[in-house]
């Protein structure tokens, strides 16, 4: 408990509000926009990126417009989209991608051009093939990122189901983002827990997927995956249904019935990212503003679904900077 208690508490001393307004020009900025699919998480992020953009004096409607497409889940429609908006005349003064496969293909559409590019909600840029790694200067690309707390979360899993032995999570292998993640769990899993997968290409294929091992294994890690994602209502109910605790690294997983998070709030996410795109609307060079993640962690436990599934949440969790979702 003394390991969690300090990733939550230094946690607590960052503000997730982000500090100062840029000053924003009269002129019109034309910002392009897209994502993989809407699911809350991304709409979340969306919402932060916009609010940000707000904060620092750029206004839809009056000094900014913003063009926004959604690929609905389809790569192909990605890839498409991002080649619409590199070849818009006038060209965009800057493309804001949301997820990694998103931000695969405006990077790949945009490559022989000078159009600034900021991602939001890129697990893993370097695994993503975005950057060489996240100390060089970039000169087109920058971002924030949402990486997850693979051990931490493991630490959580052993402090709320303390006789969990096999841990299970659905995942698609075509995004870049959910492989690394379920590497970097094989990585560095805890030797009490054993880990099985099962992978599925679909959203349709979600709710099959988790069928097959879900009567298999005592707890759920949901990595931060679209496709699985985009299935989630579907995915929480089967596993209520068995009584199996989900986990996730997105706080707003908890507020649609997973049972307990630790991570970066989306919304701070797009915040972070938002104040990269103002900065760069204003004029300043994608250069001078490294890829970061938002300033504070969010863990979050869902009561709800606590009570379904007869799990006592321990009174230190009351104690901690954890948010109790009814």
């Amino acid at each position: 408990m003394k390991f969690l208690w300090s990733i939550l508490t230094l946690s607590s001393f960052f503000p997730s509000a982000l500090l100062g307004a840029e000053k924003a020009p009269t002129q019109q900025k034309l910002v392009a926009l897209t994502a993989i699919v809407p699911h809350p998480s991304l709409e979340q992020a969306k919402a932060g990126v916009l609010a940000q953009l707000a904060a620092d004096g750029f206004v839809v409607g009056k000094n900014l417009k913003i063009i926004e497409e959604n690929a609905q889940g389809s790569i192909a429609t990605a890839n498409l989209i991002a080649k619409k908006f590199v070849g818009m005349n006038p060209s965009p003064d800057l493309i804001i991608a949301i997820s990694t496969p998103s931000t695969q293909a405006v990077k790949n559409a945009a490559k022989h051009t000078n159009i600034p590019i900021v991602f939001v909600s890129v697990s893993d840029p370097v695994a993503a093939g975005l950057v060489e790694n996240l100390t060089a200067v970039q000169t087109q690309i920058t971002g924030a990122i949402d990486s997850p707390m693979i051990h931490e979360i493991q630490t959580l899993i052993k402090e709320l189901v303390p006789k969990a032995k096999v841990l299970g999570a659905v995942y698609n292998p075509g995004e870049a983002n959910s492989t690394k993640a379920l590497a970097d769990l094989k990585a560095s899993l805890d030797p009490s827990l054993k880990l099985l997968e099962s992978a599925v290409n679909s959203s349709n294929l979600v709710a099959d997927g988790l069928r097959s091992i879900v009567k298999k294994v005592d707890a759920l890690y949901i990595p931060l995956d679209n496709t699985v994602v985009s299935a989630l209502p579907k995915f929480i109910q089967i596993a209520n249904a068995h009584k199996i605790p989900t986990f996730s690294s997105d706080p707003q997983h908890v507020t649609q019935g997973v049972f307990a998070s630790y991570g970066y709030s989306q919304f701070a996410v797009g915040q972070t990212a938002g104040a990269k795109a103002a900065k760069i609307l204003n004029g300043a060079k994608v250069s001078s503003l490294p890829i970061s993640t938002p300033f504070a962690l969010e863990a979050s436990i869902n009561k709800r679904t606590a009570k379904l599934l007869n799990i006592a949440v321990p009174s230190q969790f009351n104690k901690i900077a954890v948010k109790m979702i009814d």
